[in-house]
C-alpha cells in the first residue's frame, strides 16, 4: 500500500509539472478570446458599409464563408468558376488599451462592404473572427430587393 502512495504522490507531481502555466513576469495571464456581441445581422437589400463591434485579445484573422449558392458561377457545361464575394472586408479597426496584461483586451471592429443584393433572393455569409486560437462567429444576412 505504501508503494501504491509513494507512486501516486510521485505521478501527480510529474503531471502537475506537466501542465505548468507560462507566466510573463508581471502581467497577468489571460485566456485568447473572441466576442462579437451578436450572431446574427441583417442588411438590407442596399448594401453598404457596416462596422461589426469585436472585443478580443486582438484579431489575427477574418475569414468570409459565402452560402454554398453564391459561393460559385456554373456555367452551361456545369463548369464552376469561383464567384467574387458580396461582402468585402475593408479592415480591422484596432483601438489600444495601455498594455498591462499579458494578452490585452480591447475594444476593435471589422469594417466590410456589403455589395447590393439585385439577384432576387435573400443570400447569407459567415463571417469568422480569429483571436490565437480563440474564434468567434456572425451569420449576416442581406434581404432581396
Amino acid at each position: 500500500m505504501k508503494k501504491l502512495f509513494i507512486f501516486a504522490i510521485v505521478a501527480m507531481a510529474a503531471f502537475a509539472v506537466g501542465c505548468e502555466e507560462v507566466h510573463f513576469p508581471g502581467k497577468i495571464y489571460d485566456v485568447p478570446s473572441v466576442d462579437l456581441h451578436e450572431d446574427t445581422m441583417t442588411v438590407s437589400a442596399v448594401g453598404g458599409d457596416l462596422i461589426i463591434p469585436v472585443t478580443s485579445t486582438g484579431v489575427d484573422n477574418v475569414t468570409i464563408a459565402l452560402s454554398s449558392g453564391d459561393s460559385w458561377i456554373i456555367d452551361e457545361n456545369g463548369d464552376m468558376t469561383p464567384a467574387d464575394s458580396w461582402v468585402k472586408l475593408v479592415k480591422v479597426i484596432n483601438k489600444y488599451d495601455d498594455p498591462t496584461r499579458a494578452l490585452i483586451t480591447w475594444d476593435s471592429g471589422i469594417s466590410l462592404f456589403v455589395e447590393p443584393n439585385t439577384t432576387g433572393y435573400e443570400r447569407s455569409a459567415t463571417i469568422m473572427v480569429y483571436s490565437f486560437q480563440a474564434m468567434d462567429t456572425i451569420t449576416l444576412t442581406q434581404s432581396a430587393e
